[in-house]
């Protein structure tokens, strides 16, 4: 998971996430989740990030999942 920090506070979670029933039906590539966190001034905003906003930083977050 990637986490998008702006200037203004809005925040964009990105996931990849693998869809199947088994190991043979998953997809080649994984599927890009975008998660928006508006910051309170943005709340009604049509578009996260608004233009206007600048990038501070992108976190790179690992997450370890239970495989049953």
């Amino acid at each position: 998971m990637e986490t998008e920090v702006y200037n203004c506070g809005c925040r964009v979670h990105i996931y990849e996430v693998e869809f199947g029933e088994s190991k043979n039906d998953l997809t080649e590539r994984p599927s890009r989740i975008e998660d928006y966190s508006p910051c309170s001034k943005h709340r009604n905003a049509g578009r996260i990030p608004p233009q206007e906003a600048r990038l501070l930083k992108v976190r790179d977050e690992h997450e370890s999942f239970l495989n049953e």
